[in-house]
């Protein structure tokens, strides 16, 4: 599935404004609903938080 980049604001840590970001998904907070975004390099930051995440999870082969 390819993303689509729209200028907007990044939710992430770096709080940038005005740059090319993707929507993530919705947060869901005391019934409401917001869509998040993200830039390119939180992006890759949080791609490879999950990545390592996922390799420590991953049952040995026996």
């Amino acid at each position: 599935m390819e993303a689509k980049w729209v200028i907007g604001d990044c939710w992430l840590g770096c709080g940038r404004t005005g740059l090319p970001v993707v929507w993530l998904g919705p947060l869901q907070w005391d019934g409401q609903h917001a869509p998040v975004y993200a830039c390119e390099d939180d992006l890759n930051r949080l791609k490879a938080q999950a990545l390592a995440y996922f390799m420590q999870r991953q049952p040995a082969i026996a």
